[in-house]
């Protein structure tokens, strides 16, 4: 027999016979709606005194949700995780893998790119490396006067040093009948003498603000701003990483400094230096005074070859160190 609600009976709910004279229709959406979640929610028994629904016992609510998120995970694995993950392990096992088969080196496009990236990272090391090695050894001779700088009062002889070098010169029509030489730089090669800019005394040097002599073989002569007995000279040179072809062939490589009390006295050799071609900007050289070697008032720094030009020589810096005659 049917259980009648006293509040359904008065407001006539039930007809004569005690079955219900009223039914809801229940929409699409109501529907889909009981559906799905008659399947993730038990069954509820109704009862006469319980207001809440108890679950039967051998109800799936447990096992729904977890076996759904591990569904979604493997979903996402393999549409996402997999095709992006295992290119990506090719790309970068691949150089090693070709090196121990012995095969040739990658050839693609991002292959090459990685090397690229290498050598960067490699000359940066070597930049950096150069620049702490200046600094570690820039107080020992910077901190000392400079004999041959041009503010203090030295200039060079240029009667007693080599000619410039003269390239190829191109002639300026003046005033449209005669066309005479003009004296200025074309390149990074200066066609008029500009030797004193090797006695600025510059603490940073640029490509192509030298002073050149043609060949590998040149001297360039000092009158030092006071006579001093000379203990070490410093030659400076742009360093390959700002060398606009990566390269510092005009660099001078072995070279003599000699020493003169005067201008008619006879020339002293105060040492055989090396300038390196991997090393420092500024690279000091010491002297020991040889037998006869006195007090200098002029030194002549003699090079006799470059790091492969034939063509000409740049001298960037010179300086010159000692200890002022008692």
């Amino acid at each position: 027999m049917i259980r009648k609600s006293s509040r359904l009976e008065l407001s006539g709910y039930y007809n004569s016979d005690g079955q219900p004279v009223i039914s809801y229709k229940e929409t699409p959406y109501r529907k889909l709606w009981t559906r799905s979640r008659a399947q993730q929610r038990p069954h509820r028994v109704a009862t006469d005194n319980a207001k809440e629904a108890t679950p039967l016992p051998d109800s799936p609510v447990e096992d729904v949700r977890p076996a759904r998120r591990g569904k979604g995970l493997l979903r996402l694995a393999r549409n996402y995780l997999i095709p992006i993950f295992i290119p990506a392990l090719w790309i970068l096992c691949e150089p090693l893998v070709r090196q121990m088969a012995g095969g040739p080196a990658p050839s693609n496009a991002m292959a090459g790119r990685g090397n690229e990236l290498l050598e960067e990272v490699y000359t940066a090391y070597n930049e950096l490396k150069e620049l702490l090695h200046i600094r570690k050894e820039d107080p020992s001779w910077t901190s000392i006067p400079n004999y041959a700088l041009q503010s203090a009062g030295a200039r060079v002889l240029c009667s007693a040093s080599s000619l410039p070098y003269m390239a190829k010169a191109f002639r300026v029509p003046f005033l449209g009948l005669v066309r005479v030489p003009f004296l200025g730089w074309r390149g990074n090669v200066p066609y008029v003498s500009r030797a004193r800019v090797v006695i600025e005394g510059k603490s940073e040097l640029n490509p192509g603000d030298c002073w050149a002599f043609a060949g590998q073989q040149g001297n360039l002569t000092v009158a030092l701003s006071h006579s001093v007995l000379v203990t070490s000279v410093t030659l400076g040179h742009i360093t390959r990483s700002i060398s606009p072809t990566g390269d510092i062939p005009h660099a001078p490589k072995e070279f003599l400094v000699y020493g003169l009390v005067s201008l008619e006295s006879a020339a002293v050799e105060l040492g055989r230096f090396k300038y390196e071609r991997i090393g420092p900007v500024f690279q000091n050289f010491q002297i020991s005074q040889p037998k006869g070697a006195g007090v200098s008032t002029h030194v002549t720094l003699s090079v006799h070859s470059n790091w492969g030009d034939p063509t000409y020589t740049c001298l960037y810096s010179f300086r010159v160190h000692g200890a002022l005659a008692s």
